[in-house]
């Protein structure tokens, strides 16, 4: 009888979903043959042609191992290498198995749900579409085993008790129970929304082809940036969804159709892909213009692609830059556009898998209030592709905390200073406190009731307020945070996680990795190139790229992430957290804490204060963050502390010939501070030849060519010594071997002789 139903039932929930413009989640659990069974059934219902909007054959995705249902010609086939190319189309229907190994359904073999994919794909399917989930039954019977350790798949269970989330059993008598159709016909200001938006005239109601009211305002506020007065730049933020992308292109069209003069627009991303909705939206609203998959050419001007890093280097002239998922790229990168560009558009999605959004809305923003203080923020809350009450939007956002608070600290601030604080708790939230505040408050809590706590996932499972303010503060550390991270933090036995906490404040959270002593076998595979080990990257990265052959012999915990919350940053917290976290993993028998992260002159200097040394910097720079790669070592016991020497000396060594070669081109400022940690290099006496020429170089009585050598010498010395911004021509000359053209070109001298005399000058005072 169910089976009859069942088809009936479908065409009912895919007449809801399209009514009140949601996208439903349809979650089917039994064996493989029951799963085909009742997918023939609803994709006959979903993918019928009087009930789907689709003008291509294709009208879905199906992800994982599904054979053998009629309808797969209507699918397009994705996996876990190719879904991120679908990000920027729209679909229908999803067929998305948290399964993929079928012959391995055992409840411990739940690390193959690719949570990624699943939140990403769900961005694709637009209003009147149906995320069909397979489970496995054993998936779904994890909350009857308290054995297992699959919290992660415990706690996405738990949430699809939620409303609207439609979950089916093998062994169900009933059909879980729907919305009444005649209910949602009788509610006028509902059908009267759907009218307006399925009215082929809609377009033209608002202007410059919007969908929404807050999109007219962002390209207002676009074109206001390029009209209006300079270096007030514009941060767009939405979640997705919204129409952010789709906004900037209908801004750009506008600036190129009623140009007065021509215009050159510049849009850079972290990929040319995440702009392939911009360029549609491009051809689609400016049809004079010849559009091709990173250019435009029109009568008023043109709109051009350029990656983010050739952006930097070649610094072509523009009439404005747009930079699309901003979060994507580093903050230091971003904060170079500010010098060089004065009219800048910065839009990004501050949820989910694009980036770390609030990190970048908490770190950039911090950014441009100390450069540009009149920059605008706008944040676009309405969806275009979906209704507002979205349940499956609401379901991804909770399953997978896309949408995790930071808390705020106000009353804790209030009880100290017994004043009133303003906290933002806007996309401005991250903004710093003011100083006399913020500092009281850190000295206060580093003398008092300060704890440094271990807490375990099976806690973090029981407890969702502590579960959601981890991992809002973990987001704030990194920039590629995604829900595969929540699974790691939650799944994975390896990892420790550590809290800061002054009474119930989560002030600091720190997630550490144990590696290191692993079998023989396996350490001669990876020494012959013949694999790699997972969650053995310390040790790993010691053997293949520093040549430490007992690599292996030692334990090691990395710090994978750290982060102190926005409000009290920059008050010695993180060093305080560092400080305890070592004592405690010490204590343990831990030989060496460790970490690898995208170096900065400001990172490494946090950490070579904690009293970490580099082992290594990558060659190459990351593809994710622009930067050089940088593992840090610190042994905690006396047996690591001969190894922690050699570790530290292989590099330095090798360093300075680095700076001619691989480093040649190394952000200048970053190489002071790598040999302002070289603990040789401070006790290095001169010799008095070598003095003697640098004073001959200082006199004017020999040329710089002739007395390089020594004051190659002396430099290196001297980066042991204080900081002073004007060194940084020194190095670039000296020791990367820029030639004369390339240091003037950079630090603005007018020639050979001025660049000489500031040479001079600095040598002389130092």
């Amino acid at each position: 009888m169910l089976k009859n139903k069942f088809s009936r039932w479908c065409w009912q929930l895919q007449q809801i979903t399209q009514a009140k413009r949601w996208r439903s989640l349809l979650v089917l659990v039994g064996d493989e043959l029951w799963t085909g069974q009742k997918l023939e059934a609803s994709l006959s219902a979903f993918l019928s042609a009087e009930n789907s909007s689709a003008t291509s054959e294709k009208q879905g995705l199906v992800y994982g191992d599904i054979t053998n249902i009629s309808y797969a010609k209507q699918l397009i086939s994705v996996n876990r290498k190719n879904f991120a190319q679908y990000l920027g189309t729209e679909q229908n229907v999803i067929v998305f198995s948290a399964e993929n190994n079928a012959e391995n359904n055992t409840i411990s073999s739940t690390s193959n749900f690719d949570v990624d994919a699943f939140a990403a794909l769900s961005g694709t399917l637009v209003a009147g579409g149906v995320f069909v989930l397979l489970l496995k039954p054993s998936q779904v019977d994890q909350l009857n085993h308290v054995q297992s350790k699959d919290y992660f798949l415990q706690r996405f269970i738990r949430q699809l008790a939620s409303e609207y989330c439609y979950l089916i059993r093998q062994e169900a008598t009933e059909l879980p129970t729907l919305l009444s159709l005649n209910i949602i016909e009788k509610t006028p200001s509902y059908t009267t929304d759907i009218a307006l938006l399925t009215s082929t005239n809609y377009v033209k109601i608002l202007p410059y082809g919007c969908i929404t009211q807050e999109q007219v305002l962002a390209v207002e506020a676009m074109l206001k940036v390029l009209s209006g007065h300079r270096d007030r730049p514009l941060v767009l933020t939405a979640d997705r969804g919204r129409g952010k992308s789709s906004a900037l292109a209908l801004a750009a069209c506008q600036m190129l159709a009623n140009a007065k003069q021509p215009q050159k627009i510049i849009i850079t991303a972290a990929s040319k892909q995440a702009l392939k909705v911009f360029f549609q939206q491009v051809e689609q609203h400016l049809p004079d213009a010849k559009v091709r998959a990173t250019h435009v050419e029109h009568s008023n001007g043109s709109i051009v692609f350029c990656p983010i890093d050739l952006l930097l280097k070649e610094q072509p002239e523009a009439s404005i830059v747009m930079v699309d998922e901003a979060a994507a790229i580093p903050v230091y990168l971003l904060q170079q556009l500010l010098s060089y560009y004065h009219r800048l558009i910065f839009a990004s999605t501050i949820h989910g898998y694009e980036g770390a959004g609030r990190g970048f809305s908490i770190k950039f923003q911090q950014v441009l209030q100390r450069l540009m203080p009149n920059w605008r923020n706008m944040h676009i809350h309405e969806p275009i592709r979906w209704a507002i009450d979205d349940p499956l939007e609401q379901f991804v956002f909770d399953s997978c905390l896309l949408n995790a608070t930071l808390p705020s600290y106000e009353h804790s601030l209030l009880a100290l200073n017994k004043t009133v604080v303003a906290v933002n708790k806007t996309e401005e939230q991250g903004a710093s406190l003011p100083q006399d505040i913020s500092h009281n408050f850190s000295h206060t809590i580093s003398n008092k009731n300060l704890e440094i706590e271990l807490v375990s996932a099976a806690q973090l499972l029981q407890h969702e307020a502590l579960l959601q303010q981890v991992f809002a503060v973990l987001v704030t550390a990194h920039y590629q945070t995604s829900p595969s991270d929540l699974k790691l933090l939650l799944n994975n036995s390896a990892i420790s996680l550590f809290v800061l906490k002054h009474e119930s404040d989560i002030l600091g959270v720190a997630m550490l990795m144990r590696e290191g002593q692993a079998d023989d076998k396996l350490v001669v595979q990876v020494l012959e190139n013949q694999r790699r080990l997972r969650d053995q990257f310390l040790p790993q990265s010691l053997l293949m790229h520093c040549g430490i052959k007992e690599s292996f012999n030692y334990s090691y915990q990395r710090v994978m992430r750290i982060a102190i919350h926005p409000q009290l940053q920059g008050q010695g917290l993180g060093t305080q957290f560092l400080n305890g976290i070592e004592q405690q993993v010490s204590a343990q028998g831990v030989d060496f804490i460790g970490a690898s992260f995208a170096s900065n002159a400001t990172l490494v200097k946090f950490w070579q204060q904690a009293g970490f040394s580099v082992a290594r910097v990558g060659f190459s720079k990351d593809k994710a963050s622009g930067e050089h790669s940088c593992l840090v070592t610190k042994a905690l016991l006396p047996n690591a502390r001969p190894l922690q020497q050699v570790i530290a000396q292989q590099f330095y060594q090798q360093f300075d010939y680095w700076l001619t070669d691989e480093f040649k081109y190394m952000p200048v400022k970053l190489v002071w501070q790598l040999l302002n940690g070289n603990a040789e290099l401070k006790s290095l006496m001169l010799s008095n030849d070598v003095m003697q020429s640098v004073n001959d170089f200082t006199s004017g009585q020999r040329q710089f060519s002739s007395c390089v050598y020594a004051l190659h010498l002396w430099l290196l010395k001297h980066c042991t010594e204080q900081y002073d911004p004007e060194v940084l021509p020194l190095l670039a000359r000296i020791l990367q071997k820029h030639n004369i053209e390339q240091v003037c070109q950079q630090y603005g001298f007018t020639g050979k002789k001025a660049l000489n005399q500031q040479l001079i000058n600095y040598i002389s005072a130092h």
